[in-house]
């Protein structure tokens, strides 16, 4: 397991800590905000999987649709993307990669810390907060979600994140306990932030 936050934790720290107020500056799997999505896959699957997965975001408008990459990845199970669905270049304003703890959620909540605090010496300017709540999707209320945010001076975010949904919930949805990190826009924080029209 240690191996695996050392990994982790080098992915950020081999970055220019003279740049670290630019988000755009890290990369997930080798790939970074501001990159164009048609590097990856073609506009018909974007257009698909951003259909697909709308779902996830019925609360809010279209400005923004998620799309999955899961092969040819070293680092993760699977990298996650926002776009702009009528971006005709489709640039990637935020990124997540997601690993399972699927068993044990307490690793995750583990190496969320140890990577929170290389974020502390990595981000010394920007404002963390820390929260625990429900998931929204789950009006149960048995799914859990625990995170530590870094808030830039540009607004962009960088987010470490542990999920645990209620078994069946996961199950039934294919979805995966565990270890999110996301970089992220002021633009895609907005759209969070704002209730559908």
């Amino acid at each position: 397991m240690r191996a695996l936050i050392i990994i982790l934790v080098l992915v950020f720290s081999l970055q220019s800590l003279s740049k670290a107020d630019d988000i755009s500056e890290f990369e997930i799997e080798g790939i970074s905000i501001g990159d164009s999505l048609l590097n990856y896959f073609s506009k018909e699957e974007i257009l698909k999987q951003i259909e697909h997965n709308k779902y996830m975001y019925h609360y809010l408008n279209d400005e923004f649709g998620e799309v999955y990459k899961s092969d040819g990845l070293s680092k993760y199970k699977f990298i996650s993307f926002f776009v702009r669905p009528k971006d005709k270049d489709f640039i990637i304003y935020g990124i997540t990669g997601t690993m399972p703890h699927v068993d044990q959620i307490s690793e995750c909540h583990d190496q969320m810390i140890e990577i929170a605090n290389e974020f502390s010496t990595l981000f010394k300017n920007a404002k963390k907060n820390e929260s625990s709540y429900n998931h929204r999707v789950d009006e149960s209320g048995r799914s859990k979600v625990k995170e530590i945010w870094f808030i830039l001076k540009s607004q962009s975010k960088a987010r470490i994140v542990c999920m645990d949904f209620e078994e069946n919930l996961r199950i039934k949805n294919n979805w995966i306990d565990g270890l999110d990190i996301t970089l992220q826009t002021k633009d895609v924080t907005k759209w969070f932030a704002s209730p559908k029209n």
